[in-house]
C-alpha cells in the first residue's frame, strides 16, 4: 500500500486549526451554560450563582466574549446589589460599561448605576446614569427594562423639579406597562404622577392619580401598596388643608403597615402634626408620644429628631416650659449623630423659642445665632443647587436644540439624496429614449436643473427660516424657565426678612438683602435681555425712540456721559421685527460691556449710509480700550451672532482713547 505523504501533510498541518475551532465552540458553550446554570441557582443559592458567573467570567475574558462578558459582569453585579455591596456591585457594572457603553446591556448597566446613585443620594450622579440609559433604550426596541428606565427616570426628574420631563418619562412608562398589561408597575406609575402632580400644585389632579393607583393595589392585593396609596392621599389633602380626610387616610394607612416599622412611626408623626395644625393638642401629643416610643425602638435618630421638634414645639406653644424643656434636653442627647440640618435647624430655633418664654435672654441670643449660622449654610446649598438645577436644565435644552439641530440637516440630506437619485432615473431615461435628439434634452435638462436650484435654494431659505423662528421659540422658553426659577430665590430672601426681628445686625443684614434683590434683578434683566430683547417694547413704541430710550437710561443709571451725534433715520421703524430685535440686541451687549469692563466715561455713537447703500452704526468709548489677546465672552459672541443674522460686518477694535466697535449691514430691498 502506497503511503500519500503530502496528503498525510495535509492532515497534520489542518488537525491544529479543527482543533482550535472546536475548542472555541466548546468554550462559548461552556460560558452560555454556566450563565444558565447561574440564572437558576441565584433565587436559592446567590453565593453558589456567584462562583458560576466568576467561572463564566474567566473563560468569556480570556476569549475575548465581549458579549458574554458585559452580561456576566451586569448578573454578578446584580447580586452583589441585592447583597448591599455597594462598592463591588459598582465596580462589576463599571467593568461592564468598560466593556461596552452602547448595547442594550450597557443601557442595563447604566440603569443599574443609577440605581446604586440614588441609594446613596448622590443625585447628581443618579441624574447623568439614568438620562445614559433612558437615551440608549430610545435606541432599541422597548421592552419591560426600558419602561423600568423610564419609569425611573420619571421619579429622578420629580426629585429634580424637571416635572415636564417627569410627565414625559413617567407617560412612556405607562404606555409600555399597559401594554404589559402589567398592573404592579401601573400602580406605580401612577403613584408617581400623583406625586409630580402634587408638588407642581395640582392636587386634585394627584389626588385623581392615588386613587387610581389605590384600586389597582386593592384588585393584587398588596397591603404595603394600599398603605402607601392611603398614606400619599393623606399627603394631598393635608396640603389642600382638608385635615379631616387627611386624618382618616393617615389612619387607614397605619392598618397595612407593621407597627414596629419605621413607616408606622413615620405617619404617627404626621397624624402629630395634623393634629397639631387644627389645635388639638392632647391628640397631637398623644401620636407624637407614641411615634417617639417606636422611634426610640427603632433607633431612627434624624426621624426621631423631628419628633422631639415636634413635641417640644407644641408644649411651647401652650407655654409648658417645663414638658418642652424635657425634650429638649433628650434632642440635645442625640444632636451629634444627626446629619439633617433641617431637623438641626428646627432645634435651634425651639431652643431660642424656650430661653426667650424662659426671660433667659444670654442663651436665647446664643440659640438664636445657632440658627441664623446654620440658616446661612442650609441657604447658601440651596442656592448652589438651585444653579446646578438651572445649568442642568440649560444643557439639557441645548442639546435639545442640537439635536433638533442634527434632525433637520439630516432630512435635508435625505431630501437632496432622495432627489439626486430621481434626476439620475429621468436623465438616464431621457437619454435612453431620446438619444437621436441630444440638443434638445440638453436644453430641456438645462431648464429643469435651473428650476431645481431656484426651488432648492427656497427650501433652503425656508428651513433656515423656520430653524430661526424654532431657535427663538426656544430662547423665549428659556428665558421663561430661568425667570421663574431665578424668582424661586425670593422664597429665601423672605425667610431672611422675616429673620430680620430675630436679628441683632439690621442694618447690615438689609442691605446684604437689598444687593441680593439688585444682583437677582439684574440676573432676571440681562438674560431676558439677551434671549429677546425687544419682547416688552413690542407694540408700544416706535424702534428709534426705544433705541434713544435705552441710551438715556443708560446715562442716568451706568453714569456714561452718552453723545449721539445724529439721530437714527425713520427707516429703521420700518424694518421686521426680527431685524429691529438684532440691532437692539447688538446694542445692548455694547453697552453692557461698556458699563462692565470698560471703565469709560463718554461713550459716542453715530450712524450713516455708506456709498453702498449699507447702514453703519459705529460705538466709540474712552475706556481702556480691548486687549488683542482677550478671550471671545458671551456678549460679543452674541454680538457676532447677531451681525451674522443681519448679513453684516462687525470690526471692534482698540483705539487711542478706548474702544471703538462698527457694525454695518444691508437694509431689505423693500425699506
Amino acid at each position: 500500500m502506497k503511503i500519500n505523504l503530502p496528503l498525510i501533510l495535509f492532515y497534520v498541518c489542518m488537525l491544529p486549526v479543527y482543533s482550535q475551532s472546536f475548542s472555541e465552540e466548546n468554550d462559548r458553550a461552556t460560558v452560555k451554560q454556566l450563565i444558565q446554570q447561574g440564572d437558576d441557582l441565584q433565587k436559592i443559592n446567590k453565593d453558589e450563582a456567584l462562583v458560576l458567573f466568576k467561572k463564566g467570567l474567566a473563560i468569556a475574558l480570556d476569549n475575548n466574549y465581549v458579549e458574554d462578558a458585559v452580561v456576566i459582569y451586569k448578573k454578578i453585579g446584580v447580586i452583589y446589589h441585592i447583597k448591599k455591596s455597594v462598592s463591588k456591585a459598582e465596580y462589576m457594572y463599571r467593568k461592564g460599561l468598560a466593556l461596552d457603553s452602547t448595547s442594550k446591556t450597557a443601557a442595563s448597566l447604566n440603569f443599574n448605576m443609577a440605581l446604586l446613585k440614588d441609594r446613596s443620594n448622590e443625585h447628581d450622579s443618579t441624574l447623568f446614569y439614568i438620562e445614559k440609559s433612558i437615551r440608549l433604550f430610545e435606541n432599541f426596541e422597548t421592552d419591560n427594562s426600558s419602561y423600568k428606565a423610564f419609569l425611573q427616570a420619571a421619579k429622578v426628574y420629580k426629585n429634580q423639579q424637571s416635572f415636564e420631563k417627569a410627565l414625559k418619562y413617567a407617560i412612556k412608562a405607562f404606555k409600555g406597562f399597559m401594554e404589559e398589561e402589567n398592573i404592579s408597575k401601573l400602580a406605580d406609575v401612577n403613584t408617581t404622577i400623583g406625586n409630580i402632580q402634587n408638588q407642581m400644585g395640582n392636587h386634585h389632579q394627584a389626588l385623581e392619580y392615588h386613587y387610581e393607583a389605590l384600586k389597582m393595589e386593592k384588585n393584587l392585593g398588596s397591603s404595603l401598596g394600599k398603605g402607601i396609596c392611603f398614606n400619599n392621599i393623606a399627603n394631598v389633602y393635608d396640603d389642600l388643608k382638608v385635615t379631616d380626610s387627611a386624618i382618616v387616610n393617615y389612619k387607614r394607612a397605619l392598618g397595612y403597615f407593621n407597627e414596629q416599622g419605621k413607616q408606622y412611626a413615620i405617619l404617627l408623626a404626621n397624624l402629630a402634626n395634623t393634629y397639631r395644625a387644627i389645635g388639638e393638642k392632647s391628640l397631637s401629643q398623644r401620636y407624637f408620644l407614641e411615634a417617639i416610643l417606636k422611634k426610640e425602638t427603632l433607633k431612627d435618630t434624624s426621624s426621631l429628631l423631628y419628633s422631639y421638634n415636634g413635641i417640644s414645639s407644641l408644649f411651647l406653644e401652650y407655654n409648658n416650659l417645663k414638658e418642652a424643656r424635657q425634650y429638649l434636653n433628650k434632642a440635645n442627647q442625640i444632636l451629634p449623630a444627626v446629619t439633617d440640618k433641617r431637623a438641626i435647624l428646627s432645634t435651634y430655633e425651639n431652643e431660642a423659642e424656650y430661653y426667650k418664654k424662659s426671660k433667659r435672654y444670654e442663651k436665647a441670643l446664643e440659640s438664636e445665632i445657632q440658627y441664623s449660622d446654620l440658616y446661612k449654610e442650609i441657604y447658601d446649598t440651596e442656592q448652589t443647587k438651585i444653579v446646578q438645577t438651572l445649568q442642568n436644565r440649560f444643557e439639557n435644552e441645548q442639546r435639545e436644540n442640537e439635536i433638533l439641530s442634527l434632525n433637520l440637516a439630516n432630512k435635508n440630506a435625505q431630501f437632496l439624496l432622495a432627489e439626486k437619485n430621481q434626476n439620475i432615473k429621468i436623465k438616464n431615461l431621457v437619454l435612453v429614449i431620446l438619444g437621436i435628439i441630444v440638443l434638445l434634452i440638453t436644453l430641456v435638462y438645462r431648464f429643469f436643473l435651473q428650476r431645481q436650484k431656484t426651488a432648492t435654494q427656497t427650501a433652503k431659505f425656508e428651513k433656515l427660516d423656520a430653524i430661526y423662528q424654532g431657535q427663538e421659540i426656544i430662547k423665549k422658553r428659556i428665558a421663561r424657565d430661568l425667570h421663574d426659577i431665578i424668582t424661586t430665590n425670593f422664597d429665601g430672601l423672605r425667610l431672611r426678612v422675616l429673620a430680620l426681628k430675630r436679628s441683632s445686625s439690621l442694618n447690615q443684614n438689609v442691605d446684604s438683602i437689598t444687593k441680593d434683590l439688585k444682583k437677582m434683578n439684574q440676573q432676571i434683566r440681562t438674560v431676558s435681555h439677551r434671549l429677546y430683547p425687544l419682547e416688552m417694547y413690542m407694540g408700544k413704541q416706535k424702534f428709534t425712540d426705544i433705541i434713544k430710550s435705552r441710551l438715556t437710561e443708560f446715562q442716568l443709571y451706568g453714569k456714561v456721559f452718552v453723545e449721539l451725534e445724529n439721530q437714527f433715520p425713520q427707516i429703521l421703524n420700518t424694518l421686521p421685527i426680527s431685524t429691529q430685535n438684532n440691532i437692539y440686541g447688538i446694542l445692548l451687549e455694547v453697552l453692557n460691556n461698556v458699563e462692565k469692563h470698560s471703565h469709560a466715561t463718554t461713550l459716542n455713537v453715530k450712524n450713516f449710509r455708506d456709498t453702498s447703500g449699507r447702514f453703519n452704526i459705529v460705538f466709540e468709548d474712552n475706556g481702556i480700550g480691548i486687549n488683542n489677546k482677550h478671550k471671545e465672552g458671551i456678549g460679543i459672541m452674541n454680538i457676532n451672532q447677531r451681525v451674522e443674522m443681519l448679513e453684516g460686518h462687525c470690526k471692534i477694535s482698540k483705539t487711542e482713547v478706548g474702544t471703538k466697535v462698527h457694525i454695518d449691514f444691508p437694509l431689505p430691498r423693500k425699506v
